[in-house]
């Protein structure tokens, strides 16, 4: 051993430089022990950067075994989506327990607001959350076949779904819905952080609200109108259909996302959100379109929106055993399920008609096929809201339904809502005022001064 040695015949340098070799060894024998497969780490494997808040071991959140050394022990009982509601409380609630109570609330969580217009316009009972839509067995009634058309066909954006098999409709479920980074179609970055604009484009695409807000407006279904080609093939689709570039709304341009104006309030504790005159409170009393009898009277968007996207007669019938070649040419018909069965029937196999329930995960035999009157986006139609003021409207409502059985006999058809089909809506399109569109405004409303009209000042006595 080196330390048995005659002192007398050793200088001080040399035992020094003995000891740090050990200690070199030592450490480096240390390291190779904390990087070998006894001492594993699941970052051994999977390379993700983590923000501060939640730079801890991997299996706080996903459960598993970081400390083994073989792939099936180390992801044995592995919960993959820890942010999902249904492993939250064990994952996101142990620090974010009211948060969780209170999004549980929300019309971010529970759809109810959207669901109950359906339900309520087809004269069916309303749910308080999506969770208590009934889920249909074998269909007999006209019930069952709009509760299929829901879980089935509409319900794709909501916190328990990934979303579509479409690279930009693809999300995380959960807290990672809006909190996580997706990109082409798989998680992008593990760090947390605030909702950008790409996590909200996961939900809010196609002809809805949040698409309009970056000039996206969706193409025609029938292939005839999808164009134009780019080198001779449809171009990309990200969003599972092709689109059109219009005008961004003005706040987007002025370097605005989604979540300046929508916020942790609205979104995450459903309370009220901001409002135009939020930020733009010195309008308010400018002649003649911004006095406070024509802004309690008249919704900004009505002059301000320059363009919405308005889809007219949606008819939606509900095949058990669909004729595929009949409808090939409408094989867009963005759900991606729907288009992996059509790309079947292309290569010459006989698709199954099968498809999911987006609520459950369960499959059931039918496929929803979609089709529409008109998708138009240059005419403002205007109604009135709630309150009575007047608003951009839309037919939001306008939904035939219609039920084909496997022995092809139509079992319901054209089931359509008795009342109102137009409902309120923004528009998120905000550019300049439409100066012709606000003064047909004023004379609907009626009864101005013309001080109030801006036309001449008043007289003093």
């Amino acid at each position: 051993m080196w330390l048995r040695c005659n002192f007398s015949e050793v200088s001080f340098g040399d035992i020094l430089g003995v000891v740090m070799e050990k200690i070199h060894l030592v450490m480096l024998l240390l390291l190779l022990l904390g990087s070998s497969p006894g001492r594993a780490s699941c970052r051994n494997c999977h390379s993700v950067k983590l923000d501060q808040n939640h730079a801890f071991s991997c299996d706080r959140c996903h459960a598993g075994d970081p400390r083994a050394s073989q792939k099936e022990k180390a992801h044995r009982e592995l919960i993959t989506r820890p942010a999902h509601p249904r492993n939250w409380d064990r994952a996101c609630g142990k620090c974010h327990t009211r948060e969780i109570t209170v999004l549980k609330k929300t019309p971010h969580y529970t759809l109810a607001p959207a669901i109950n217009a359906v339900l309520s316009a087809f004269g069916l009972p309303r749910v308080k959350s999506l969770l208590a839509l009934p889920e249909p067995g074998p269909l007999r009634t006209r019930a069952d076949l709009l509760y299929d058309l829901l879980r089935r066909r509409c319900l794709k954006c909501h916190l328990f779904y990934p979303g579509e098999g479409y690279p930009e409709a693809r999300r995380g479920t959960g807290c990672a819905a809006c909190h996580l980074l997706y990109a082409q179609g798989k998680l992008a970055d593990h760090r947390f952080q605030e909702p950008s604009p790409r996590n909200c484009l996961h939900c809010h695409y196609g002809n809805r609200v949040g698409w309009d807000y970056y000039g996206f407006f969706a193409h025609d279904l029938s292939q005839a109108f999808r164009t134009p080609l780019v080198k001779g093939h449809f171009p990309a689709r990200p969003w599972g259909i092709e689109f059109h570039e219009m005008t961004p709304d003005l706040h987007v341009q002025k370097g605005l996302s989604c979540t300046d104006c929508h916020g942790r309030a609205e979104l995450m504790e459903g309370r009220s959100g901001k409002t135009c005159l939020s930020c733009h409170r010195r309008v308010k009393g400018r002649r003649p379109f911004h006095t406070e009898r024509v802004l309690a009277q008249v919704r900004c968007e009505s002059c301000h929106a320059v363009w919405m996207a308005r889809d007219e007669g949606l008819y939606l019938t509900l095949y058990e055993n669909p004729d595929w070649e009949e409808w090939q040419d409408l094989w867009v018909q963005e759900d991606a399920e729907i288009e992996a069965l059509f790309r079947e029937f292309f290569s010459g196999k006989t698709p199954q008609p099968f498809t999911t329930d987006k609520v459950s995960g369960k499959s059931r035999r039918g496929v929803w096929l979609f089709t529409l009157q008109h998708r138009r986006f240059e005419k403002i139609v205007l109604g009135s809201d709630a309150r009575g003021r007047i608003s951009p409207v839309r037919p939001l409502l306008d939904l035939h339904l219609t039920w084909v059985d496997t022995e092809d006999e139509v079992r319901l058809e054209d089931w359509h809502p008795q009342e109102a089909r137009e409902l309120p809506f923004t528009p998120h399109t905000t550019g300049p005022g439409d100066t012709f569109r606000a003064l047909r405004i004023l004379k609907t409303l009626g009864n101005f001064s013309k001080w109030e009209l801006g036309e001449a000042p008043p007289r003093r006595n």
